[in-house]
């Protein structure tokens, strides 16, 4: 018979020892804008493109394609612990999810559509990293093997 759960040491199984990625590749706004940036790449991939408001300034936020990963580009310096907004840079619609607070601070968030898999879920707050990957179909999602990771592309 097999082991009881309770027995297994976890720590020498290879299920925790292998990094997992996740990259975005498809992220569109809620009317159906592309938000993958076309001239903009982070760690070689296309970074996800929206338009930021923080009091009276404006620009954009290339935010990094690799669930998790925060090496995004700014062009508005923010501080930490405040709230930002995120708009479409194409047809301005706000990002903001009004029925969903986060559940590490109680800021806003917003939400990029994932096209036919789900959608992507963030804290507003600068420097609040709560985010939520919320997949709708896992029978819709590619998943593809390459050498110690699995990448799920969307």
């Amino acid at each position: 018979m097999g082991k009881r759960l309770k027995d297994v040491d976890l720590n020498n199984t290879n299920l925790f020892h292998q990094p997992r990625i996740v990259d975005i590749q498809n992220a569109h706004c809620p009317n159906g804008c592309d938000l993958m940036a076309e001239n903009i790449k982070i760690k070689g991939l296309k970074a996800i493109e929206v338009k930021i408001r923080w009091k009276n300034k404006e620009g954009k936020l290339y935010l990094d394609p690799e669930f998790g990963s925060y090496a995004n580009i700014s062009e508005v310096e923010v501080p930490k612990g405040e709230i930002v907004e995120f708009i479409c840079p194409h047809c301005g619609i706000s990002l903001r999810r009004e029925q969903e607070l986060c559940r590490n601070c109680s800021a806003p968030t917003f939400a990029m559509e994932l096209p036919g898999e789900g959608q992507i879920i963030g804290c507003l707050r600068n420097g609040c990293f709560e985010h939520t990957l919320k997949i709708e179909s896992f029978a819709a999602m590619q998943l593809r093997i390459e050498e110690k990771f699995i990448r799920m592309i969307m």
